[in-house]
């Protein structure tokens, strides 16, 4: 074998890459950390993501991805090269990949994202609907005859999708996802308590103590941040169910979305996915109680897949594999000459 195939999962809070019988090899955070004066990447990933908000003067950090879609070209196209040359090494032979794209993406959304791969280091890209790689993750079978309902909830966009026989039937996507909760936390914290927090901080109590159901036995942390009046470092303490009210609406278009989606479906479709049940991947999948809230809505199983936040990248993985099936859908691998980039 000559070189490698990768399978990229080039999300908004994450960057995930997998490599046909290895696995998973690259699992980061989407951040790159630069100098503003010389333009010059410090550092990608996981340093670039701690260092937020400490950033010393001259030092700016970003993220590349806003909302499922590449906000900055130069940046992101580093960054990928970074993470590339992380597993290729210094191989002579250039990578196939096979990444990931929005279901809705626009036609110059999904150019800018095949530009960018084969800038850091591709020799041919295939774009695959996010949905489908998911659900190929979480171990659905392309050629069943029968429907799978996949919503993958990640950080700038949750995607959903019904899908049949390696194609999809129905599809939609909306900006509601991870980055849309911690804004919210952000501005309840701010309205209530006078409290400005920093990103992290609102993941860390969507974590932790966020929910999109109530809880019989309430829990609490302490969350810091600085007092908007006096500019002095404050902590107060709130609650899960404080913050399941909070998140409740953002939520309840969700679940509204998803309702939606199944309405729209075939009869013969619809009793497939009240058989097999709704499958949820996607960091956000983990939050508590948000299969019960799909399953309140929908009225059918739901479960989240195993290890939900990788399920995108190991699609695209079994996809590179299942290339031949894939073809017959009209996916096919595009180079530099295709999308007539530089």
């Amino acid at each position: 074998m000559f070189g490698y195939d990768l399978g990229v999962d080039l999300g908004t809070g994450t960057v995930v890459i997998s490599v046909p019988g290895k696995g998973v090899v690259v699992n980061e955070p989407s951040y790159v950390a630069y100098d503003t004066k010389t333009e010059k990447i410090l550092y990608c990933g996981r340093r670039a993501y701690y260092l937020e908000g400490r950033e010393p003067d001259g030092v700016s950090v970003i993220r590349p991805m806003i909302g499922g879609a590449i906000t900055n070209y130069d940046i992101a196209c580093d960054m990928m090269r970074f993470f590339i040359n992380k597993i290729i090494k210094k191989s002579i032979f250039k990578p196939r990949v096979v990444a990931s794209v929005s279901s809705l993406a626009t036609d110059v959304e999904k150019r800018t994202l095949i530009s960018v791969l084969i800038t850091a280091g591709a020799r041919s890209v295939c774009l695959v609907e996010e949905p489908l790689c998911a659900a190929l993750g979480a171990g659905v079978d392309l050629l069943q005859p029968a429907g799978a309902f996949v919503i993958d909830i990640g950080a700038g966009t949750t995607d959903m999708a019904i899908i049949s026989q390696g194609s999809i039937s129905q599809t939609d996507t909306l900006r509601v996802a991870g980055d849309t909760l911690d804004e919210e936390i952000t501005r309840h914290m701010r309205e209530k308590y006078g409290m400005h927090i920093g990103r992290r901080t609102a993941e860390e109590i969507k974590s932790r103590v966020g929910g999109a159901a109530p809880r019989e036995e309430d829990v609490a942390m302490q969350a810091k941040g600085r007092d908007m009046f006096s500019g002095m470092p404050c902590v107060v303490e709130i609650s899960g169910n404080e913050i399941y009210a909070c998140l409740k609406p953002l939520l309840g278009e969700l679940a509204s979305a998803a309702r939606a989606l199944l309405e729209r479906t075939t009869p013969q479709l619809a009793a497939d996915i009240k058989d097999s049940g709704v499958i949820l991947t996607g960091g956000c999948s983990a939050l508590y109680g948000i299969d019960s809230m799909f399953a309140k809505a929908l009225d059918v199983d739901v479960t989240v897949a195993p290890r939900a936040e990788l399920c995108v990248s190991k699609g695209t993985m079994i996809a590179l594999n299942k290339m031949h099936i894939l073809d017959r859908y009209g996916y096919r691998f595009k180079t530099k000459q295709d999308v007539r980039i530089r």
